[in-house]
């Protein structure tokens, strides 16, 4: 029986708020026969009951992608679709479907439409202190008849609201982050079930997040000083009227018991200032100061929210114990990014009760030290203070604060903690779980876990690199992890909103920030202006300013181009490449330029002297700049006595051409691939001739004609390798130089960031598998599993973190060795000729100790699996391959079968 299901609207499911006035329409199919492939289609959408577009009967197996070409939509504008089809099976069977109905609604599409206000509700505001949450109200009436309720709001800062003392959504950290002067995002609720006839309240409460809280551990008040918002509620009743109520000076402010909120900080609550009922209609506010409006930063392009929500997810239950201090903690036997919610018991009126959030247990007592070591301006963190009311019984939940924890500590409660009085809760990005591996070895099994957990930990909206004391949004991490993110969850509409940002801040020369929206170049010129004292590195972020130190390191900048590509190659939307093409060919003449600039440490080097087609071979190879290169290498360090500012100095004048020129070469080659795509055929053959002279150059100066690179350094070799990037004539000798490296490792890692998740597939790749296995299974310290064997549930920034309690303990990054498990041990690889996994390689390598593997993914068209196990007869391989595409399957016995959709069980 043929089904068709799944339908979603710019990936998301029935969304409401769009700005897309060509929205991408998708839907997935179920058969109970084999190599069953669509062979036409027809899309109906519908608008106030009437047809705003038939495409009439396609004859395509397109169901992914597939652009909106009806009438041109309006705001407002409520559209309903669904899709015929017929399908061909193998025997060439026909069959037809009709799907169920999908809807999506229009947000508002010209700026005119916005008839509220900007408010301010501060007056003057201490830059530097802590400040109150401004609580907003109103009332207004809502007449007999009413039949559609909405809300468009947004703010500087983050906010929630209430309808008659009721929450008007379950998202969570609103309006997200985006380069808020650039853009800033909006959010539609539909609120007529909140509503009643006659009297109604509207409160909001604003924090201070990304807007003017503490960003990346240093940066404060990154946009601006004071919070804003901008709410408009439209009523429509059912004799067509409709009535607009926005944000204006009707609204009046005041403040609770929320005395400070910072996403990082943690919130200080003092329940005796809370008024219990200034949510509801019949509170009097006399007492409270009339708001103004603003037109300060209201210049800024509004723009739908089109990616997911963040919002409350899994829940862990409390295990309190007294530490070795006699502390009492609470174990929530997870580390997770969220908050707590709470219930207290007899507290007196007064009491202090804090909660201070950690990732670890140091000598069996509650411990900060590892995320200690970091350029925190602020002395506490990842806190909350509560002070009671008195009551018999208390409830507190942060709303703007969020938290890396698995451990509490819990001062000033000393009430017996029953279930649910204290639940840990976690907050991320809701984006649709895709991906699951499982194998014989349970830790490597529980590695899987942790690195979905350390994803889910740092996904909010944007990928950031710990959830405790930094939350940089670096670029390096992300590229580094992208393919392993596509394996676990759908981030196609999570990465693509946060890569326009990327482009809007893109550097006027090209340059890319290591963070963005930045975190490491300042915002708001004033801030600017009165820290540039203290912070003698900071500038300028965006086109205007001229980045901060190490935003030219190449591998971080490099995300411009490797994201995108990523993104491509997993779900086959041509729409990635053509928004992130310019940013990325910038960032490649950006690294161009920067080898050009001659380095006079290596002048006299014969790459200085040497001319083809009248450049110098210099000309091709990066050795300028500042670069973080093999970040967190796990290579025993010499003491060179050098300052922190001493070493930065050293790396901006010795740059380090060949992680540099590596990555310079894979994004012009990456370029050039995306130029084809495009089909700009001019831009291709110009970067494909740049790939070519940098390989060229790479492999004549910086690789040996015995294979050597950098003697004691796994990296190096891996990156060649993993690249492409030597001659066929020393490829054999830098594998043997690679394997020597191991040897003398005694079988464990020594690569550094950048190029650890190529290390397994490199060696499969050059037929070491059983050394690939060897390197993953290894229980010592540097390694996968040894973080697991001492009780991690997320992965760590540092391989020894839980041996010397430093460093965070939720740093997805080395968590992107997962994807060798997806794509190399389970085998499901994506191809670039037909992408987005329309047709793709089952191509599964067992190896070391295990049995048995198995992973599920659930692509755009449906779920792929592949499973093979270990009998004593032989191999035993299964796999499921959906509707509507075909894969190539290439068992360990060398036989390769070419299938369409179906269930398959394969001997070998």
């Amino acid at each position: 029986m043929l089904q068709i299901y799944d339908l979603r609207t710019e990936y998301l499911s029935n969304p409401m708020g769009l700005d897309e006035l060509r929205p991408r329409f998708s839907w997935k199919l179920k058969s109970d026969k084999i190599g069953v492939m669509q062979s036409d289609y027809q899309i109906v959408a519908y608008s106030s009951g009437k047809v705003i577009w038939n495409s009439g009967i396609i004859n395509s197996s397109e169901s992914q992608y597939i652009r909106y070409e009806g009438a041109e939509l309006v705001s407002r504008q409520q559209v309903s679709w669904k899709v015929s089809l017929t399908t061909t099976d193998e025997s060439g069977m026909k069959e037809s479907a009709h799907s169920e109905i999908a809807h999506f609604e229009m947000g508002l599409l010209h700026p005119n439409e916005w008839t509220a206000k900007w408010i301010e509700p501060e007056a003057d505001v201490v830059y530097d202190e802590r400040k109150p949450a401004p609580y907003l109200r109103r009332t207004f009436e809502v007449k007999p008849g009413l039949q559609q309720a909405r809300i468009y709001q947004t703010a500087h800062g983050i906010y929630e609201f209430w309808i008659n003392e009721m929450n008007g959504t379950e998202d969570k950290f609103k309006p997200g982050l985006t380069s808020y002067y650039t853009r800033l995002q909006y959010q539609i609720y539909d609120i007529t079930a909140l509503l009643r006839e006659g009297m109604n309240s509207w409160a909001v409460m604003l924090g201070d997040g990304w807007w003017r809280g503490v960003t990346g551990g240093t940066v404060k008040n990154n946009f601006g000083y004071k919070l804003h918002y901008l709410g408009q509620i439209e009523l429509t009743y059912e004799n067509g009227e409709r009535e607009v109520i926005g944000s204006d000076e009707s609204f009046k402010c005041s403040t609770g018991g929320l005395v400070a909120s910072d996403m990082l900080m943690g919130d200080i609550y003092d329940a005796r200032q809370e008024a219990p009922e200034w949510k509801s209609h019949w509170y009097d506010d006399s007492s409270w100061k009339q708001v103004h409006c603003t037109t300060d930063h209201t210049d800024t392009r509004l723009i739908a929210s089109n990616s997911v929500p963040v919002r409350e997810k899994e829940h862990f239950t409390a295990r309190p114990f007294r530490d070795s201090a006699g502390q009492l903690v609470i174990d929530f036997g997870q580390n997770i990014a969220g908050y707590v919610k709470m219930k207290l018991k007899n507290c007196k009126f007064g009491q202090e009760i804090r909660l201070t959030h950690g990732e670890d247990l140091k000598d069996g007592c509650f411990s900060l030290d590892n995320i200690r070591d970091t350029p925190l301006l602020i002395s506490a963190f990842q806190e909350v203070v509560y002070t009671c009311s008195g009551s018999v019984e208390e409830e507190y939940c942060p709303l703007f604060s969020i938290f890396g924890f698995r451990y509490v500590l819990v001062e000033g409660y000393e009430e017996e903690i029953h279930e649910g009085d204290f639940v840990a809760v976690a907050i991320y990005s809701d984006m649709e779980e895709t991906g699951s591996f499982t194998c014989s070895n349970p830790l490597i099994n529980k590695l899987v876990q942790n690195s979905l957990w350390s994803q889910k930990g740092n996904f909010m909206d944007v990928p950031v690199d710990c959830p405790t004391r930094e939350r940089n949004a670096w670029t390096g991490d992300a590229q580094i992890y992208v393919r392993t993110a596509t394996d676990f969850m759908n981030v196609y509409s999570f990465f693509e909103k946060w890569l326009k940002d990327l482009t809007l801040e893109q550097y006027a020369s090209g340059k890319v920030g290591i963070t963005f929206p930045s975190t490491s170049s300042v915002h708001n010129p004033q801030e600017l202006e009165r820290n540039i004292k203290d912070n003698p590195l900071w500038t300028l972020a965006g086109p205007s300013g001229n980045g901060s130190i190490g935003e030219d390191s190449a591998g971080w900048g490099d995300a411009a181009v490797w994201i995108p590509y990523m993104i491509y190659l997993c779900y086959g939307d041509k729409q990635i490449l053509i928004n992130q093409y310019e940013t990325a060919r910038k960032w490649v003449d950006y690294m161009l330029a920067c080898a050009k600039d001659p380095n006079p440490l290596y002048e006299q080097d014969p790459q200085y002297f040497h001319y083809e087609d009248g450049e110098l071979d210099a000309n091709y190879i990066f050795d300028t700049r500042m670069h973080y290169g093999e970040w967190l290498e796990p290579i025993p360090k010499k003491e060179t006595g050098e300052s922190v500012a001493e070493a930065i100095m050293r790396m901006r004048t010795h740059g380090n051409p060949r992680v540099a020129t590596a990555y310079m070469y894979r994004s012009a080659e990456n370029v050039a691939h995306m130029a084809q795509i495009l089909k700009k055929k001019e831009d291709y053959r110009k970067y494909k001739k740049i790939a070519e002279r940098i390989c060229k150059v790479y492999d004549k100066y910086l690789i040996g004609d015995d294979g050597v690179i950098e003697p004691g350094h796994q990296a190096a070799y891996v990156r060649v390798l993993a690249m492409n990037i030597c001659s066929e004539d020393k490829r054999s000798k830098v594998v043997k130089q690679l394997i020597q490296e191991i040897e003398n490792n005694d079988y464990r890692l020594n690569t550094g960031f950048l190029s650890t998740p190529f290390l397994l597939h490199v060696l499969v790749d050059c037929g070491y598998p059983e050394v690939a296995f060897r390197i993953l299974e290894q229980t010592e310290n540097p390694g996968w599993l040894h973080a697991v064997l001492l009780g991690s549930t997320t992965i760590l920034e540092k391989w020894d973190g839980m041996d010397r309690h430093h460093g965070s303990y939720n740093h997805y990054s080395y968590g992107a060795v997962c994807d060798f498990l997806f794509s190399r041990v389970a085998g499901i690889t994506p191809l670039f000729e037909s992408p987005g996994y329309r047709e793709f390689e089952l191509r599964p390598v067992p190896g070391g100790t295990l049995t048995y593997a198995e992973a599920i993914y659930e692509s755009l068209y449906g779920t792929i699996r592949s499973r093979w196990e270990q009998t004593e007869s032989g191999l035993n391989y299964e796999c499921s391959v959906p509707v509507n595409t075909r894969a190539r399957v290439y068992l360990p016995n060398g036989q390769c079968i070419s299938v369409g959709s179906g269930d398959y069980n394969f001997y070998s």
